[in-house]
Formats: structure tokens, sequence, C-alpha cells
């Protein structure tokens, strides 16, 4: 390995050995405060080593890991991500008198598999990153053992994951008898002889488990039934996790193999792509409509917003292919930032010590009248995730829009014009709650200076991105 591969995977070594001091430091002291403060040192080092990783832009990293400019972006946004959680982690976790060194490393744990993901051009690459995300979540997910519905979100994770990693892994065989080649170049009709292009039939049946593979990670209908239990279940930072970092690592994989894959594909099997694009659209949406649990509704919400993201792929033609992959970029960073707000103010009005958290958004009535603050930075977040204008996620979704126009995917257009309709609707419903009068004796908890400072910090983000979209470009 040479200066210019380690310059490129600078990020992901030194989250490698700050895994294996965190073992460390947990043998000489075992310190909750102590394993955060390193965790957050750590993988702050590790953002801001992306920038000397410019570089090997565009370089192919060992055979394992491309580096481009989207899978830089989406580095940024994992880091920036797992940084958050870590922060509210320790706010949430503190009321415990357990020492907590094992969620922070289970944190890096799928921070790591989530950064390998997003620079993979490989199936064995793929595989590793994937199974270190996954377990490591499996963890995190049931970390609560005192809590009856945790437990029982992470073992149904457990077995649906596992299920869904063995189709994906059977998937990757069927392509590698296709193409000889475990290495996503390998799929180009172009590098394959005649013999392997006449077994055409194996790679379109590798590839559809592939995406069902990878549709269950990103929890597209019908293949989402796990993810309301598991958000609801899991403590919730971690549902933070899966909500951004999870999603993100796994639409980055979808979309590069995707635009090797479609190269081989019949016109009917790209029809997969649209019907569970339109069918995640509305059935995520209308299935909100009918939630009262925050962390219940922001599951089917990002189901809605998985089946958005999927518009990008209907590529028609090297232009397109650019302007999806900046679409895909800007539409995950505002989708991300949106979400880390909402989960951020469940975070600091929850704690780990109690059954459940506070994730009923009817408890929010009168919010605007205690919290201004707090409420104020809810309502950008909610209209960001409706696509209201002067949000990042306006610029997200006209985004989206101008790639359906360009490639003339009408039907997928009008999915998305409606299911933005229905979303609107139930994120005003709970806008609305926030303006109502307060309820005589309900009261928030104290809430804490870090918290409100990330809040403002995120918030500020959200409208910067939304008049300035320009800042966050990669191509």
């Amino acid at each position: 390995m040479n200066a210019l591969e380690l310059l490129g995977l600078a990020p992901q070594i030194i989250i490698s050995v700050a895994i294996v001091f965190q073992m460390l430091l947990i043998a000489v002291k075992r310190s909750t405060v102590i394993i955060q403060l390193f965790t957050l040192g750590s993988l702050i080092i590790a953002t801001l080593t992306l920038y000397i990783t410019l570089p090997a832009l565009d370089h192919q990293i060992t055979r394992l890991f491309y580096l481009d400019g989207f899978s830089l972006g989406v580095n940024l946004i994992i880091l920036s991500c797992a940084i958050t959680v870590t922060v509210v982690s320790g706010r949430y976790l503190k009321v415990s008198q357990e020492v907590h060194d094992e969620y922070y490393l289970l944190l890096m744990l799928s921070t790591l598999g989530a950064t390998l993901l997003t620079i993979s051009n490989h199936f064995a690459s793929v595989f590793l990153g994937l199974e270190l995300l996954s377990i490591a979540l499996v963890g995190l997910v049931g970390y609560l053992r005192q809590r009856r519905h945790t437990l029982e979100a992470s073992f149904k994770y457990l077995i649906l994951s596992a299920t869904a990693s063995s189709i994906l892994l059977f998937g990757m065989a069927m392509l590698y008898a296709y193409s000889g080649e475990m290495s996503f170049n390998g799929l180009l009709p172009d590098t394959l002889d005649k013999a392997r292009q006449s077994a055409r039939i194996l790679a379109q049946a590798g590839t559809v488990l592939v995406l069902i593979g990878i549709g269950f990670k990103l929890s597209l209908a019908p293949l989402h039934f796990w993810t309301p239990d598991v958000y609801q279940g899991a403590p919730a930072p971690v549902t933070m996790l899966l909500a951004t970092v999870s999603k993100v690592a796994m639409f980055t994989v979808l979309i590069k193999f995707w635009f090797f894959a479609q190269h081989y594909l019949d016109q009917q099997l790209s029809l997969i792509i649209v019907g569970l694009a339109f069918t995640s659209m509305l059935v995520g949406n209308l299935l909100a409509l009918q939630q009262t649990n925050i962390k219940r509704l922001l599951a089917f919400s990002s189901i809605a917003h998985m089946g958005y993201l999927l518009i990008v792929l209907m590529v028609t033609s090297q232009n397109s292919m650019q302007l999806a992959m900046q679409s895909a970029l800007f539409y995950l960073m505002a989708y991300c930032l949106a979400t880390l707000i909402l989960f951020t103010f469940i975070c600091e009005t929850s704690k780990a010590n109690t059954d459940s958290d506070a994730d009923n958004w009817q408890h929010w009535q009168g919010l605007f009248w205690q919290s201004p603050l707090q409420a104020t930075a809810i309502i950008f977040a909610l209209l960001s995730l409706a696509g209201i204008p002067l949000t990042a996620g306006f610029i997200g979704k006209f985004y989206l829009l101008t790639a359906a126009v360009t490639n003339q995917n009408w039907w997928l257009l009008a999915s998305l014009v409606i299911g933005s309709g229905i979303g609107l609707y139930y994120y005003l419903r709970i806008i609305f709650v926030m303006f109502m009068p307060i309820k005589g004796g309900e009261t928030l908890p104290k809430r804490g200076v870090v918290g409100q400072s990330l809040l403002l910090g995120l918030t500020l983000a959200l409208l910067t991105f939304g008049l300035l979209p320009q800042l966050y470009q990669f191509y």
C-alpha cells in the first residue's frame, strides 16, 4: 500500500486505531466521561482528516475501495452524525449508575463499518462494512436491557438483519458466477467474454437479491415492517444512529452498485426500482398519518424519504448521472440535519433509566411557549422534511424534481408530489400542537446548555444550506 492509498483511508485508519485504544482505555480505567470524550475527540480528528484525503480523490485504493467526491461528501455526513450521537448520548446515559464504555465502543464500530461502505466498490469490502455496522447496531439497539421493548427490538433486528445479509450474500455469489469478479467494475459487459455475457440471467437474478438485501436495510416498502418497532424500541440516540448513519451508508452502496448493474439489466427489471420507490413513498406517508409516537412517525417518514431518493437511480445519460449523484448527496445531508434536530430534542427530554423515551408528540402541546428555541428548531426541521422553502429540504426536493423531469420519470414525479403533500399534513399537525395552550401541570425537563447549543447549530446549518446550497457541492 503506497502513501496515496494511506491518505485515502486516513479517516478509517484513525477510527480503527481509536477502537484499539478504546479497549485499552477500558482495561486501564472504566469511566463513562473519559470514554465519551475520547470517542468524541477521535471522531472529530477523523472528520478533520477528510481534508488530507483530497489528493487521493478519484483514485482506486487497493482493489477494495474507490474514493470519489460522492464518497467524500457522504463520509462527512456520517462522521458529523456520529459526533452528534456521541454528544447527546452523554446526557441521555448520565442518569444511569453503570459505566457505559462498551456503548461508545459499539458506536465507533458501527461508524467504522458505515465509512467503509461509503468507499467500497468491491463485494468483499461491502460485506465487511455491512457486518461491522449491523452487528454493532444489534448490540446498541438492545443496550438498555431493562426495557422490554428494547430487547424485543434488538431480537427482531438481529433475525431480520441476518436474513437480509444472507439474501445479499447469495446475490453477490450469483453476480460472481456471472462475471468472475467481485469488483463492481467487473459487472460491466465490455469487461466480460461472450460466454459470460450469455449467462445474463444469473446477473439479473443476483441483482434482484442484492436489491432485496439493501432494500431491507433502507426500509423500502414492502421490506419495511421491522422499522417502526425497532425505531420505537431502541434507545433514542441509537434510533438517531439508525435513521442517519445506517441509511446514508446503505444508500451509498445502492447508488454505486446500481450505476454499474444497470448496464446489463432489462428494462423490465428496472421497474423494480420504480415499484419500490412508488410503494415506499405512498406506504410510508399514509402509515405516518396514524402515528402519535414521534419515533414511529419518523420511521414511516424515513421509508417515504428513501423512496424519494430512489428517483435519482432512474438516469438515462452520463450527464444525468452527475446530477443524480449531486442530488442524492444534498438530499441525504438535508434529511440527516432535520432528523438530528428532532432526535436531539427527544434525547434531551428522555432518560435511559425510564421504561420508554419521551416520544409522544402530543405531549409537546404548548412547547413553543415553554421553550421557544427548541420549538423553533423542531419547526424548521419538520418544514425541511416537508420541503418548505428557505430550508435545505426544499433544495433537496427541488434537485429530485429536476432529476425526475430530466429523465422524464413522470409517474415518480407525481408520486413525489402526492407523497410530499401527505407528509406536509402530518408535519403541520405536530407544529400546530406546539402552539396550543400549555396543559396545566406539565413542564419540560431541565434543558442542558450543550443540547441547546447543538439544536441551534444544527438549525443554522439547515437554514444556511437552504439559502446557499452551493456550499455543499462535491462535483
